[in-house]
Formats: C-alpha cells, sequence, structure tokens
C-alpha cells in the first residue's frame, strides 16, 4: 500500500536530506517542530509563486450575490476563498469555446460586472497529494535549505541546497529543479494570448 502523502511525509524527507532521523509529526510541540512550521508557510509561498502551475489551476463558474451591488456594476461575484492571487483569466462562456470577459473590476474578494454568469481560473492551495511528484521533491529540496540553519547551523549547506532548488543567484530564482519544472509545465500547457480565445462571432453569440 503506497504511503501517503501529506505535509509529514514532505517534511520528514527533507529531515533525511539533512541526514536528521525524520521524527516529524502533525500534533507534536516540540522545539524542531516549531521551527519546521515557521518555515513551512514561505517555502510555499515561494515555490507556488514562481510560477502559475498547472496541477494548482481550477476553472469553477463564481456564485453570484443576491444583493445588486451600488457601485455602478450589475452583478458581483464571489472568487474563491481557496485562490492564490488573482484570478488568471475571467470568461464569460467556457462552451464551445472560452469567451474572455475583460469588463468587470475586482474589489476585495468580490468580482463586479454586467455579465450574468462568470467564470474564473485561479490558481489554488492543493494539498501535497495533488503535487506532481517533481514538484513534490523540488520543494522538499527547498524545504530542507531552509531548514538546513535553524536544524543544524549549516550554512553552506544550506545554500547547496537552495541552489539545487532554484539555481544560482545571478539566476535570480530561475535555475536549478524550480526552473527546468517551470520550463515544462509551460511546454506542456501553452498559454495563448487572451486575444486569440474568442473570435467576432463567438463574442456576438455569448453578448
Amino acid at each position: 500500500m503506497a504511503q501517503p502523502i501529506d505535509k509529514a511525509t514532505i517534511v520528514n524527507r527533507a529531515l533525511i536530506q539533512l541526514g536528521q532521523v525524520p521524527s516529524f509529526s502533525l500534533d507534536d510541540e516540540s522545539f524542531a517542530n516549531g521551527a519546521i512550521d515557521a518555515v513551512w508557510p514561505d517555502v510555499v509561498d515561494i515555490c507556488f509563486g514562481l510560477h502559475d502551475w498547472t496541477f494548482a489551476r481550477r476553472t469553477s463558474r463564481l456564485t453570484r450575490l443576491e444583493a445588486k451591488p451600488d457601485n455602478g456594476w450589475t452583478y458581483g461575484f464571489e472568487l474563491p476563498g481557496d485562490r492564490l492571487g488573482a484570478p488568471l483569466l475571467v470568461l464569460r462562456a467556457v462552451a464551445p469555446s472560452e469567451a474572455v470577459l475583460r469588463n468587470y473590476t475586482i474589489e476585495g474578494g468580490t468580482l463586479f460586472t454586467h455579465e450574468s454568469n462568470v467564470w474564473a481560473r485561479c490558481k489554488v492551495e492543493v494539498d501535497p497529494a495533488s503535487w506532481e511528484p517533481n514538484f513534490r521533491t523540488a520543494f522538499t529540496t527547498a524545504l530542507a535549505s531552509r531548514l538546513a540553519v535553524p536544524m543544524q547551523q549549516d550554512e553552506g549547506l544550506a545554500a547547496e541546497l537552495w541552489a539545487a532548488a532554484f539555481g544560482t543567484p545571478a539566476q535570480g530564482g530561475t535555475g536549478g529543479a524550480f526552473g527546468r519544472l517551470v520550463a515544462q509545465d509551460r511546454a506542456a500547457a501553452p498559454v495563448s494570448s487572451p486575444l486569440l480565445r474568442s473570435d467576432p462571432l463567438t463574442d456576438a453569440r455569448f453578448s
């Protein structure tokens, strides 16, 4: 039976990279676990902020709010609460082809527009079990780098692991394992220009 992949699994793999005992537990309150919990969200933010990873994208129909906005727009829609940043793409139709919505504004967690139906493609939080295997491996290396100093005061190892994950300082985070993963992800799912996602006939049909 395959081992479940969760935060504890990733952390313990990082500890093994450091030569430490893989003893992390989600319900342990030791000093080491406190250091790990302090570092984890920063590494998540860095790694997910590098790129709009395809495994973390989700297109969903937005929930229209019942109350009519008092800011001049016709409708308000609730954006997904688990999104990471602004929507990657806002659509007024998804079939038979995507039609990009350009006339809207976002205030807080609400999208306002004159369209009665709206979809949004967002980058969202996903559990480690849903991460691509190569992403998990690179993330583990990045996490081990951030733990090398608080766990064993080894700045040299921290720098070595960071370079393995992100490349040299001169590469500005575009090298290493993550640099290769970003290139592969872009090649696997190229994003065309929004201007090419709809044509005049489609626009007229859904306007």
